[in-house]
Parts: structure tokens; sequence; C-alpha cells
């Protein structure tokens, strides 16, 4: 419980006073015999009943520039040794027009990273406020989240969290949230990425805020060991850079501004400027080879690493689209097929065999294998230009 001004400090107040009575620091000392001045009363009295008092709801809303504590390592926040910190964040408290957030969830939005929750990306939602203390539920989440607000002045206030149940486990939450009255910044953009289009890099993000007057894009290349600004005032996404040399690989992240100031940056993206598309290099068996009934197996190499990848949705865990990577086809109309799956990383060789362990191929039959462009993708997202195709033979003989 915090300390309330009784009547004896009341009037020991009175009795005071410091050689520059309207100048007081709060925390300084007074001398026996010396006058208060009625502003300086005013300063100290003001400031205790403001830290005494039951917390409002217009205490809250506006923007606060804000600096968390967490005990567990995420995305965005620096490493203090004992804890992790997140410094400069953007917290955003706006009325629903209700005269209480009692009577109707007032919203809640921050920057990203966001200083509430262990999370590398922003965090809205709605909280009430209740006898000092704010209950805050995040967007799509069902249960509420706790924490104590502690008034220190007009323009600075605290949150502690507060463990209501085996959900709300402190380490998926910052502990200790400080906060300073701060004025509204547009809010960091979200979902950049960083995309090689063979002659230049496109750069694209969300914009998450309806004031801001512009984007700021930053760079780094890989041989740079700072990132600096290469571009202001673009007013849309995406941004192209056309600036790279092929090989070239390069950071960006991207922030937002307005006449107030700048936000965070978003987090940072990479791209590879590269032109050069993946080829077949060599095959097993070989164009126009015989092997027997009994050779099942098919490897065919790249002349870099590449991913198989869903012509309509990248690197999915499974594909909804008609086909595969790679088809084999007897011309006695046997369909021997060799369907595959999206890899999760990049190889330079795809191989398997096109028949079950009990099967045989048929015999006198010619296969032939079909490469399909649309499914080859190298590490920058270069497809194969073409589909590649080549035959080989069944012999008579059984090995």
């Amino acid at each position: 419980m915090k300390p309330h001004l009784s009547l004896f400090t009341l009037m020991l107040l009175l009795t005071t006073s410091i050689s520059h009575a309207d100048d007081y620091v709060w925390g300084e000392e007074f001398k026996e015999g010396d006058i208060i001045s009625a502003a300086t009363f005013n300063q100290i009295f003001n400031t205790l009943e403001t830290i005494n008092r039951t917390v409002k709801d217009s205490d809250l809303v506006g923007t606060w520039s804000c600096n968390a504590i967490t005990t567990r390592n995420t995305d965005g926040w620096t490493n203090k040794g004992a804890f992790y910190q997140l410094e400069g964040a953007q917290v955003n408290f706006t009325s629903s027009g209700s005269s209480s957030s009692i009577e109707s969830p007032y919203t809640i939005s921050t920057s990203a990273p966001s200083p509430f929750k262990r999370t590398s990306g922003a965090y809205s939602g709605v909280y009430s406020l209740f006898n000092n203390m704010i209950f805050t539920k995040i967007d799509g989440e069902t249960d509420s989240r706790i924490f104590l607000v502690d008034i220190k002045s007009e323009t600075k206030i605290d949150f502690i969290f507060q463990e209501t149940s085996a959900q709300s486990f402190p380490a998926n939450y910052a502990s200790y949230i400080s906060c300073n009255s701060a004025v509204a910044v547009p809010a960091a953009p979200t979902g950049i990425t960083a995309t090689n289009a063979q002659t230049q890099v496109n750069v694209t993000w969300t914009d998450q805020s309806a004031d801001e007057a512009g984007f700021k894009i930053y760079r780094r290349l890989s041989t740079e060991t700072e990132a600096t600004q290469l571009a202001t005032a673009v007013t849309t996404s995406p941004y192209v850079d056309s600036t790279l040399t092929e090989g070239q690989t390069a950071y960006y992240s991207v922030s937002a501004y307005n006449a107030n100031g700048e936000s965070a940056k978003s987090k940072t993206v990479s791209a590879t400027l590269d032109s050069i598309k993946p080829t077949v290099t060599s095959h097993s068996p070989i164009t126009n080879q015989a092997v027997s009934i009994t050779s099942r197996n098919i490897s065919i190499t790249f002349s870099e690493s590449v991913f198989v990848v869903c012509p309509d949705a990248d690197l999915a865990d499974r594909c909804f689209s008609n086909g595969s990577a790679v088809t084999s086809v007897g011309s006695s109309g046997k369909t021997y097929g060799y369907i595959t799956q999206p890899s999760g990383s990049a190889s330079l060789l795809i191989s398997g065999n096109i028949v079950g362990s009990a099967e045989v191929l048929n015999l006198g039959d010619t296969i032939t294998v079909t490469v399909h462009k649309d499914w080859i993708q190298d590490a920058n997202g270069n497809q194969m230009d073409a589909d590649y195709t080549y035959t080989f033979t069944t012999g008579s003989n059984i090995d």
C-alpha cells in the first residue's frame, strides 16, 4: 500500500521552505525553519494525490513510449544478462466512446515487438480497467491477462504482470513495463518480405497505420555491418531495389513516419539477387540406356541446390496441385509415377524408386521421365525455364 499524506506531514511542510521554492525538485530535502511557497506545496500535494488515487480510464488513454522486461529470449529484445529488455515500444490506449472501459472495453495496440507479450509481432486487442488493474485480451484469444497499473506521475505509468492461471505463466509476458507519455507516431509495418525477381529485389510490407506520411527503407549488404537508409518518402508497398549486383545478398527493414516522428523498424528480411535458373545437369539412367526390369531407381542432378515446391503454394507441407515434380510414363501405357512432395531443404539431387519394392518395370518398355519446371525452384525463387524430358528402355534380362 502506498503511504498517504498525514496531517502531521502537511503541518511540517507548511513550516518549511527551500531557497528556490518555485524550482522544487521531487526528493529534495527541506531545512528546518524554511517556509514553503504555495507553488511548491501544490506541486508536492498534487503529486502525492496522483500516486495515491484510483486509476481512471483517462489516465491511460493516449500514446505511450514503453520499456519492458521479460525473462525469456524474444526476437527484437536485448539480452541484459539476467533478463531481456525492449526499449521505446509504442503503446496506444484508445477509448471506445463509452463512459468507461468497464461499460464497453477500450482498445490497446502496440508496435512490433510488443512490450506486453513475448512476441516478435505487434499486439492489438481490448482492455478494461478495474480497481487499478487492466484486463487485456489479445485479438483471437479467449482469456484475459491482468496487469497492475501503478501511476508514478501524470506522464509516467508502470504495469506489473499478475499471474492468474497456468495459461498466464509470466515468462510468456512482460514482467514489468514502464511507460512515458509520448506523441503518436505510426505503428511499425508488419509482414515484410524481400523477394528475388532476377534483376531486382521486391520489398513488400503491410501498413499498420492510417496516419503515416510515408515509409523509410533500410538496407544492409552482406559485406556491411550497419544498415543505412536506402529510400524515404516511399508511399506504398512494394519498394523495388534494382541496385544490387548478381549474387549480392541484402537485408531490409521498413519503418513508417509522420510529423511526430518515426516508428520502430520492422523485422529484418533478406534476399539474394539471382538471375540464374536451375537446370538438369545429369541423370541416371542416362538417355536411351537399357536397364533391367528390376532397376527401379532414378536420380536427377541439378546445376544448383533446388527445392521441390507446389506450383500454387510454394513450400507447403503437402501439395493440392495436380501433377508432381517428376513423372515417368512407359510406352506400354503404364504410368510408373514418381510423385514428390515439397522438400524442406535444398538439394542438388532428386532420387527415388518409380515402382514399389515388389514391382518390376514392364519388359521392353520405353520410359519417358519428365522434370516439371513449375515444381522446381532454387533457394532464391528461380524456377526452371522449361520442362526437362529424357527416355530410357527396359531390357529382356533380370539382373
